[in-house]
């Protein structure tokens, strides 16, 4: 069992594991709520299979998988899952990463959109944040930046919602997955009333 927080979940790990193949990843459990539950464990479930390559280890020589509990705490949990594929012979992996944020009263599962109130600017607020962050950082882009949409990436932590975008989407291999940390107090007044982000500001 992981660390809990208050109003928390109880999670334990699953495993996926075969020749060339170690994944680790979290399921919730003793939640009260089945149904929430499963909503919960299935929307995670499906996060780690879309990541694992259908080709299997005829074409790929690792695939690794872990994961992070970002965010456990007043009934939101929050899981960033992380892996690694390369393939046979490669010389270079690739790193991928995906993310479940859920209620654990009602196993909602969020997107970006439904964290901020209807109507408000906050993708133009974000894109801002993430231009500044880019430049601030001095990483290269491969691509021209287009900016968030309403189903963008993202993970929870007590006082940041955390951005991010695949390896090589915007910057070389060698940069990883980019991040962009936005701490809660500078965008509070976008925040919907009933946003997992409100428990936390």
């Amino acid at each position: 069992m992981k660390e809990r927080g208050d109003n928390a979940a109880q999670i334990v790990e699953k495993r996926i594991i075969n020749e060339c193949t170690h994944i680790t990843y979290p399921q919730v459990v003793n939640l009260g709520d089945s149904a929430a539950q499963n909503k919960i464990n299935e929307a995670i479930e499906r996060q780690v299979y879309s990541l694992i390559p259908p080709e299997g280890c005829e074409v790929w020589g690792e695939i690794f998988g872990k994961y992070r509990v970002t965010l456990n705490d007043r009934g939101i949990l929050s899981v960033n899952i992380q892996f690694y594929k390369i393939r046979q012979h490669a010389a270079n992996g690739l790193n991928m990463q995906k993310s479940v944020t859920a209620d654990l009263s009602t196993g909602k599962v969020y997107k970006l959109y439904e964290l901020f109130k209807r109507n408000s600017d906050y993708r133009i607020v974000l894109n801002k944040m993430v231009r500044q962050q880019i430049k601030e950082k001095n990483l290269h882009l491969i691509n021209e930046f287009k900016g968030i949409d309403d189903y963008q990436d993202f993970y929870l932590t007590e006082d940041a919602l955390v951005i991010y975008w695949q390896e090589l989407e915007y910057t070389i291999h060698a940069a990883g997955i980019p991040e962009f940390v936005i701490p809660y107090e500078k965008i509070q007044n976008l925040i919907s009333a009933d946003s997992p982000i409100a428990r936390f500001i």
